[in-house]
């Protein structure tokens, strides 16, 4: 799913404009190199089955954090609230929990954002 995530990502015109080539996932940027909108994706848990049927699963549940970072707070949050708006349009839903920060000491603005959605696995 982490990849159909990327993907769905980096074809939207607006967040590749802003992040290309710095959308990633498991890789952080270093501390302080964040010259340019990142976008980080990574899973918080593994794929769990959610649904049954005959006993047998018939989907899977995921669990996704999308972390967006900028020097700039208003550019920060468009990205994010771009992705959020993205996302739903497939079905992954923000789940109400995340963070907003900003680091005095490099002034990198994050926003942080959890995500969930299931994927049906019926063969």
């Amino acid at each position: 799913m982490i990849e159909n995530i990327y993907e769905v990502l980096i074809a939207d015109d607006y967040i590749r404009s802003q992040a290309e080539g710095r959308i990633k996932y498991y890789e952080f940027p270093p501390t302080g190199d964040v010259t340019a909108p990142y976008i980080v994706i990574d899973p918080l848990a593994p794929g769990m089955s959610a649904d049954y049927g005959d006993n047998k699963p018939t989907s899977e549940e995921f669990l996704y954090q999308i972390d967006v970072m900028t020097l700039n707070r208003d550019q920060t949050k468009d990205i994010a609230k771009r992705i959020r708006s993205v996302l739903e349009e497939i079905g992954i839903m923000e789940n109400n929990s995340g963070l907003d920060e900003w680091d005095a000491e490099t002034g990198i603005f994050r926003i942080a954002r959890r995500y969930t959605g299931k994927v049906v696995t019926i063969k």
